[in-house]
């Protein structure tokens, strides 16, 4: 893996995937020793690689990168960004090839935000749900908790056909139980991002008192349905720039964790009743009573076009049996 016949040729900087701090955006490039395709070939892939410029940092990163390949070696679903390959250039730094897509919904939201368009329309935002609900389900299943669930970190193929969840870079083990499992001398912690983040994960460590479960995942992907609303940060009054990726900023307010009210505008409006009860249902802040993913794919496929109200659909997925 080590040969430069392995290290794929930077042809144009035009990835569109966001990226964990400290790494860089490169392009497309031919597949000759890395996918066995001929050579006249060319197949697109959206590529990693740790920035010249980590300096003290670089290992931190290096660690998060071969985390991130290992994880995503080990899955296979249609709503998880593809593995493609992990190899070292000849200047040692690490590149984690996988499938490429157009661009992240983050993306979309700022395009959205410059062009005044107003909150995407409802079949979007269910388009979404729908899609990183299985990919949550899947992960969840597979005992991979994602960790950091963000509108940066969801991909979006063409006009919404599909969605994927992109960056394993912070990913954790969990038991079967959903809860973290603790790997012998291994300091598993949460990272997240501040603005994304559950309430019970913002507490520190495990030490400290933080509850590190699956429900975290649920209610970061609550807050992506609110960003798809109101094309903004959730509980930050920071715009949307290089601080919304960090979720670090000098103004960052005192409502981290928080379930940031929807405006009175989509309330009253019908076609985002059961997004916003979907929302409501993943933010309560007490993790216990979140709905997990399998349970948000049956209140989906059972009460999305139905009239009914949020005591009403939390009472029925609480009684189903999984």
């Amino acid at each position: 893996m080590d040969s430069p016949m392995l290290t794929p040729k930077v042809l144009r900087s035009t990835a569109k995937l966001p990226e964990t701090p400290a790494l860089e955006r490169i392009g497309y490039g031919t597949g000759v020793g890395v996918f066995n395709l001929n050579r006249d070939e060319k197949s697109p892939w959206a590529a990693k690689i740790i920035s010249r410029h980590a300096g003290r940092d670089r290992k931190q990163y290096s660690n998060r990168l071969q985390l991130e390949a290992k994880v995503l070696s080990s899955l296979n679903h249609p709503n998880v960004i593809g593995y493609r390959a992990f190899v070292k250039r000849p200047d040692g730094r690490e590149i984690l090839l996988m499938e490429q897509c157009e661009q992240s919904l983050c993306d979309l939201i700022e395009l959205r935000v410059d062009q005044c368009l107003g909150p995407f329309p409802n079949k979007y935002i269910e388009k979404v749900a729908v899609d990183i609900a299985n990919a949550l389900d899947y992960l969840h299943t597979s005992l991979v908790l994602h960790g950091d669930i963000k509108s940066g970190n969801i991909l979006v193929k063409n006009n919404f056909e599909i969605v994927k969840l992109c960056d394993f870079g912070v990913s954790l083990p969990l038991k079967t139980d959903g809860t973290l499992h603790r790997v012998k001398g291994h300091k598993a912690m949460y990272v997240g991002t501040p603005c994304w983040s559950a309430p019970e994960v913002l507490k520190g460590d495990e030490c400290l008192g933080a509850i590190i479960t699956s429900k975290a995942d649920i209610f970061s992907y609550g807050l992506v349905f609110w960003e798809m609303m109101t094309l903004s940060v959730p509980n930050t009054s920071t715009a949307i720039d290089e601080s919304y990726y960090t979720g670090i900023s000098d103004d960052l307010d005192a409502h981290l964790g928080e379930s940031p009210p929807i405006p009175a505008s989509l309330i009253v409006d019908p076609n985002y009743k059961q997004i916003i009860n979907l929302y409501q249902m993943c933010t309560i802040q007490d993790y216990l009573k979140r709905p997990s993913a399998k349970q948000i794919l049956y209140y989906i496929d059972n009460f999305f076009f139905d009239k009914i109200s949020i005591r009403d659909a939390e009472s029925k997925i609480s009684s189903t049996p999984f």
